[in-house]
């Protein structure tokens, strides 16, 4: 069964919050619930699709789109009558907030304030079926999916994601702890392995140092 909203998951700045979905690109209705905002700045990747009658030899550009928009809605109406594969889109508000979306799998959202973010978390999982979430019982930086009752859990022994909040000591500590976390759960694995013949040790594994391992980097 088809769920709209996936999972959720609170950022560290305690403001921002991060929606799972299954199709972003098919969903981006879901932003006509900020039509009234006035947009400051965007960027938006799309790409050219003309479908069955585009030749198979014909590959258009990617390319950024220039054209200027007060509001959403008049956004969305525009892209709604192009054929446009839409690559990346980045939305700032007048009034502080942001969207961003991960391309189809996440919409993340920046408010400005933890009052603010609750209000528009709970907004959006109303629509999507859901009843009100108790909020302070969740932690910062672990996904929490939904049930079809509308039961929230995670992943058995989840731990904390690093996001863009993050100090850099922070995620040091955190490298430090997911590499221990792995060793446990090898060793857990396969118990006849004696821990001095593992090779090197997990915590020296250059992999996660990596910056395919999460992205630190703000997206604004």
């Amino acid at each position: 069964m088809h769920l709209l909203i996936r999972s959720i998951e609170l950022l560290s700045n305690q403001k921002s919050f991060v929606l799972g979905i299954n199709d972003t690109l098919s969903n981006l209705w879901m932003l006509l619930h900020f039509k009234e905002l006035k947009i400051k700045s965007k960027k938006i990747c799309y790409q050219v699709n003309t479908g069955v009658h585009q030749r198979k030899s014909t590959v258009h550009p990617k390319r950024w789109l220039k054209k200027h928009f007060e509001t959403t809605a008049g956004l969305l109406n525009y892209l709604c009558g192009k054929q446009y594969d839409i690559h990346h889109i980045e939305i700032e508000f007048t009034n502080g907030w942001k969207i961003k979306e991960h391309p189809h799998h996440q919409f993340l959202f920046y408010t400005s304030s933890t009052e603010e973010r609750d209000t528009l978390l709970n907004k959006l999982v109303f629509i999507s079926g859901f009843d009100p979430i108790d909020i302070p019982s969740i932690k910062q930086n672990i996904p929490y999916y939904f049930k079809a009752g509308g039961a929230l859990y995670t992943l058995e022994n989840a731990l904390p994601w690093p996001d863009e909040f993050w100090r850099k000591e922070e995620v040091d500590a955190w490298r430090k702890a997911y590499a221990e976390s792995e060793r446990r759960e090898y060793l857990k694995a396969n118990p006849e392995e004696a821990q001095e013949n593992l090779g090197e040790p997990f915590e020296n594994d250059t992999t996660l140092k990596s910056p395919n391992v999460f992205n630190d980097q703000s997206p604004f």
